[in-house]
């Protein structure tokens, strides 16, 4: 995402203090789970496989059994990233989801002077430091997300014989934990995110609209714009952010297959629209495609009975960003 470059930018040039709710949480918003990356950052209104706290929070209440993903991302060479996400459902069909995320860029030297240089220089000029002695940087952010989730399901009648549309309704709720150092500096900070999604179809009318199913979807997160005290008395304020998007999502029931298109809008990036698509092969292999408003990305997942495993790649200002994902479904 474009956040990750402005703050990769900050921490090379060694800018130590953060400008106000500009770059609080830039590598927690890039810290999506590799099949909503593959889509471009796009599925706020689609059904993905992991990642949901970050993605919409009320992808949880479409999980029927417990699980726990695993994510892992490589930046370049530039930072790391290690999630953990586990779910289970209660008798009630509430679902309770824990989001564990860790953020780091570490032993990362820097020059005090970088001016003039575009930001790829300053990424190599800065690497070659590294062979050598020099003062570092250090950056971690850690995440905990507690999520509580439920699905409604209603039917609107349109009056016609043949025309009811069956809705679903999942909607989600978290509450975050941030903490995060910077340099020799730490911040502590918490917030609530809310999403929510409408999933139907319309099989009153045809054969083949009764096999497709829309999605409309919002993730409306840091609601009290999230207060982040440092301990230099500085206080960034994570300002609310709205997603939107809808999804299509058409079944080939002669090839086993399901194909998905997905959009959606962030108020975060202005004049930003982002595209995704992906080919679910007979439940098997799931071929992905997307584009965040600035890179296209790529993904790949492939089922093994209970195991799901998922890859991304993008490519950025700085450096390629890849993921890989495991789901494990008990």
């Amino acid at each position: 995402m474009r956040a990750r470059f402005h703050i990769m930018v900050l921490i090379i040039t060694g800018i130590a203090s953060l400008k106000a709710g500009e770059y609080a949480d830039a590598f927690l918003l890039a810290s999506q789970y590799p099949h909503a990356q593959s889509l471009g950052y796009s599925s706020v209104a689609a059904t993905v496989t992991s990642g949901h706290a970050m993605n919409n929070p009320a992808g949880f209440a479409l999980i029927k059994k417990p699980q726990i993903n695993m994510v892992y991302e490589q930046f370049g060479g530039l930072a790391s990233n290690v999630g953990v996400e586990a779910s289970m459902v209660t008798r009630s069909s509430y679902a309770i989801g824990i989001t564990i995320i860790h953020n780091s860029v570490a032993d990362l030297y820097y020059r005090p002077n970088l001016s003039g240089l575009t930001p790829i220089t300053r990424r190599d000029s800065v690497l070659s430091l590294g062979v050598g002695a020099g003062n570092s940087i250090n950056y971690r952010e850690d995440a905990l997300f507690l999520t509580v989730a439920h699905e409604y399901t209603f039917e609107i009648n349109m009056g016609w014989k043949f025309f009811k549309i069956p809705c679903r309704l999942p909607l989600g709720f978290s509450l975050k934990y941030l903490d995060k150092v910077l340099v020799d500096n730490r911040g502590i900070g918490s917030g609530i995110d809310f999403g929510g999604q409408l999933l139907f179809n319309l099989a009153g009318m045809n054969q083949i609209l009764e096999q497709t199913e829309f999605g409309i979807g919002l993730f409306f997160s840091d609601i009290l714009n999230t207060p982040v005290y440092w301990t230099t008395e500085h206080q960034d304020a994570i300002k609310r952010g709205l997603a939107t998007g809808y999804s299509v999502s058409q079944n080939l029931l002669n090839y086993s297959s399901r194909v998905s298109f997905t959009y959606a809008s962030q108020s975060r990036y202005k004049n930003v629209s982002q595209y995704g698509v992906e080919l679910n092969l007979k439940n098997t292999v799931y071929l992905r495609g997307g584009h965040d408003g600035y890179m296209p990305s790529f993904g790949l997942g492939i089922a093994l009975k209970k195991f799901i495993i998922d890859y991304s790649f993008s490519q950025h200002e700085l450096a390629k960003m890849q993921k890989i994902g495991i789901n494990y479904k008990f």
